[in-house]
């Protein structure tokens, strides 16, 4: 069995670094699925990934990077026919990172139902799943063909809508687009911009009463420096975060969101039971989790150790 099944994009992520001949970039295993994956793997979660890569020098990379974190790979198909999808980061002077992507035809959004091993489903106790899957076909069908499968079969859903504007025709289309997955989570992810973009709300607490209020039982918001927050039956509250030296957010909400599944599929109880202590515990552990990964290059790469975090706590 596995606690958590993740579908969606795993890529090369070229992260830009400086020597003393001037920039360069340097490669890095990334997507957030995986990165999600690996934090959870880290912290004791038994996981697997569903996907697709390119049968190339940088696909057979990353399956061998996720074979090192012992995520399973059962589910990931290497094509003879398209290339491993490409993302260049770019940083800005306090870390914040942007996307330009190389993708149009590329496997990630190639991935076809036929290609799906739905036991993997039947095996895991979550499905995780992201926006950029909706982007393009036939992902999306795939993708959606998945999660009314993992509804009809009870599994947790949780979702990262993960805004990335470079991959969407207009804003619209990226709410749109994004939006389609709220009809299938439990459990949502969203920075506090995505909230609302994704509402049409003024602040992110009434963005995130609205989501929860669509019937998502935990609603996490990321604040950034200042921590995050979250809406459940049980109560609301931003939990602090803790100060750190931003060097490359990526990877910094998939690090946050990874402790945050391992932790309650760890309680055992319905995330609807979760009481405020513990989801202030959960949130307080997820946040010292973020503000180590920000602090290295790249999205795996800098997925902190269970370790490492109880250090920052």
């Amino acid at each position: 069995m596995f606690d958590i099944v993740a579908v969606g994009e795993l890529l090369i992520d070229f992260t830009p670094m400086k020597n003393k001949q001037g920039l360069f970039f340097k490669e890095n295993p990334g997507g957030a699925p995986c990165n999600m994956l690996t934090m959870a793997q880290k912290l004791g979660s038994k996981t697997a990934f569903i996907g697709k890569v390119g049968k190339d020098q940088f696909g057979i990379h990353l399956g061998n990077v996720l074979k090192e974190q012992n995520i399973d790979v059962t589910g990931l198909v290497f094509s003879e026919e398209c290339p491993t999808t490409l993302a260049f980061v770019h940083l800005d002077e306090a870390g914040d990172r942007s996307f330009s992507f190389y993708r149009n035809g590329c496997a990630d959004v190639m991935l076809e139902k036929s290609e799906v091993d739905y036991t993997l489903i039947d095996k895991t106790r979550a499905l995780h799943f992201g926006s950029l899957s909706f982007t393009n076909e036939p992902s999306k069908t795939t993708v959606l063909d998945m999660l009314t499968y993992a509804k009809k079969k009870g599994k947790l859903i949780s979702y990262d809508p993960n805004y990335r504007p470079a991959l969407w025709a207009s804003e619209a289309a990226a709410v749109e687009g994004m939006r389609i997955g709220l009809e299938y989570a439990d459990i949502i992810k969203v920075s506090d911009e995505e909230a609302v973009l994704l509402t049409g709300e003024v602040d992110f607490y009434k963005a995130a009463e609205q989501l929860y209020k669509s019937g998502i039982t935990l609603v996490c918001v990321t604040l950034g420096a200042k921590g995050s927050f979250y809406f459940h039956k049980n109560g609301q509250g931003i939990v602090e975060g803790y100060q750190s030296k931003a060097i490359d957010t990526t990877g910094a909400g998939d690090s946050f969101f990874g402790a945050v599944m391992h932790q309650i599929l760890q309680r055992e109880c319905e995330v609807n039971e979760l009481p405020v202590k513990d989801l202030n515990d959960i949130f307080s552990f997820s946040n010292a989790a973020a503000s180590i990964c920000i602090e290295n290059f790249g999205g795996i790469p800098s997925i902190p150790s269970r370790e490492d975090i109880l250090k920052r706590l």
